[in-house]
């Protein structure tokens, strides 16, 4: 129903422990549905220790099958819970030492999916998922270098909505193609979401103060700008 109406289905990721299964139903419906373009797509986590094995992993095996790929890529909201689950259960922590770790993994699996896009043009699609301009700024200047222009809608940019919605209007207004995820439920269900998102990406509240001082800004110049005199 999604893939005749054009709609593309991103599969997010969970817990380590359920991550194996969620990847094989969407790998097997990778080889039902990605025949012609990607129209279903995994999310890697950064934080973790072998994202760059798995997704390294993953891309061979559909390309070796003559399959389109799908990546949402993000840096991860299960940190804490993970932790104490692998102390819990005496196995090494699968979590990256630091936060600039997560970082760093992130720009260089950003780097290897935009690399291949450019490549191989629409066999493979990325969303670019992240409420850090540092890193926004980074894929921009990536997709210049190996030449993916602004309206290849394989290449995505993903932000919540009502966060950091300055980055998602300026890439917009360029031309790039723009992601808002849009939670859904209850607040019982949505705030312990929005919460892990949160602490996905420290840069996420430093956003928020960043459009606060946009919007008064705006709004001084609105209220203090002098109105042209009735013809």
């Amino acid at each position: 129903h999604a893939r005749d109406r054009g709609v593309q289905l991103l599969v997010d990721a969970e817990y380590t422990y359920l991550n194996p299964a969620l990847s094989w139903v969407t790998m097997a419906l990778m080889m039902r549905f990605n025949q012609s373009e990607p129209a279903i797509w995994n999310t890697y986590q950064c934080y973790l220790k072998d994202a760059d094995t798995l997704l390294s992993s993953d891309i061979e095996w559909a390309l070796s099958r003559g399959l389109c790929f799908g990546v949402k890529l993000v840096r991860g909201a299960y940190l804490e819970k993970e932790r104490l689950l692998a102390k819990s259960l005496g196995y090494p922590d699968p979590i990256q030492p630091t936060w600039e770790d997560t970082n760093h993994s992130y720009q260089r699996l950003l780097d290897k999916m935009l690399r291949l896009v450019g490549e191989t043009g629409q066999r493979l699609g990325l969303v670019i998922a992240t409420h850090n301009e540092e890193s926004v700024r980074h894929a921009l200047h990536r997709m210049q270098e190996f030449g993916i222009r602004q309206e290849n809608h394989f290449v995505c940019f993903a932000q919540l909505l009502g966060m950091c919605d300055h980055i998602s209007l300026t890439l917009g207004s360029a031309g790039y193609s723009v992601y808002k995820s849009i939670p859904y439920g209850s607040v019982e269900e949505v705030m312990p979401y929005l919460v892990r998102r949160a602490q996905e990406n420290l840069s996420v509240l430093k956003g928020l103060r960043t459009e606060r001082d946009l919007l008064w800004r705006e709004l001084r110049t609105r209220l203090t700008r002098k109105r042209r005199p009735a013809v």
